[in-house]
C-alpha cells in the first residue's frame, strides 16, 4: 500500500491537499518566509452562498518602504477552481492556459479572477445555462481575497497533537482485536501463502 496512503493516514494516491499545503507552508517557513495556511469563510447572503476555502499565504515585510508588506497567494490546485463540466471550447481554452499552481500578488489574482468570471458568464449565456452563484466574481474573490484565519505550521503541529508532549492515542474500530495481546504465548512466524 506504499504510495496510496497519505501521511495523515487517509487513503490517497500522492497525498491529500491538506498535507501538501502543510508541507509547502512548512518548507517556506523553514526557508525564512512568513508563510501560513489561510482559511477564509463567508456567510450566506442573498446573492452568495456560504463557503470556505484554504490556501497558502506568504507575507513579505522585508521592504520597509511598503507599509503593509507584499502578500503572495499560493493556490496548489488553481486550474481546477475554474473548470466547468459543460463549458464552451473557448472557455476551456482559457482555463487550460491557467497554471496548475498559482503563486502571485493579490492584484494579479484579482485580474485573473475577473477575466475567468467574465469568460464563465459569457459561456453560460451562450449555452443558455444558469450560472451558479459559486461561479460568480464575488464568490471567487471571497475564496482568496476576504479576511482569513492564518494558521502557521507550528500551530498546525499543535492542533494535530505533535509537539504537545503526549502521543496521540491510535484510533481503532471496536471490532479490532489485537491477537498478539490476547495470545502472548503464540509464536510470531511468517507463513508464505501461495
Amino acid at each position: 500500500m506504499s504510495g496510496t496512503i497519505c501521511g495523515c493516514g487517509r487513503p490517497m494516491v500522492g497525498g491529500c491537499r491538506n498535507c501538501l499545503m502543510r508541507e509547502v507552508s512548512g518548507r517556506l517557513q523553514n526557508s525564512g518566509f512568513n508563510s501560513a495556511i489561510c482559511r477564509s469563510k463567508w456567510r450566506n447572503s442573498p446573492d452568495m452562498p456560504s463557503g470556505e476555502h484554504t490556501f497558502i499565504d506568504v507575507m513579505d515585510n522585508s521592504n520597509i518602504n511598503n507599509r503593509g508588506g507584499v502578500r503572495v497567494i499560493i493556490e496548489l490546485n488553481f486550474r481546477a477552481e475554474f473548470e466547468m463540466a459543460r463549458a464552451s471550447e473557448d472557455y476551456n481554452g482559457l482555463v487550460r492556459q491557467l497554471p496548475e499552481v498559482f503563486a502571485g500578488k493579490i492584484e494579479r489574482l484579482n485580474n485573473v479572477i475577473k477575466i475567468l468570471c467574465l469568460g464563465a458568464k459569457k459561456c453560460m449565456k451562450e449555452k443558455k445555462i444558469h450560472m451558479g452563484p459559486w461561479r460568480k466574481h464575488r464568490y471567487m474573490q471571497a475564496k482568496w481575497l476576504r479576511t482569513c484565519e492564518r494558521i502557521t505550521p507550528s500551530m498546525q503541529n499543535l492542533s494535530m497533537g505533535y509537539g504537545s508532549g503526549r502521543l496521540q492515542k491510535p484510533k481503532a474500530s471496536m471490532l479490532t482485536v489485537d491477537l498478539l495481546d490476547m495470545l502472548p504465548n503464540m509464536h510470531r512466524t511468517a507463513v508464505a501463502v501461495l
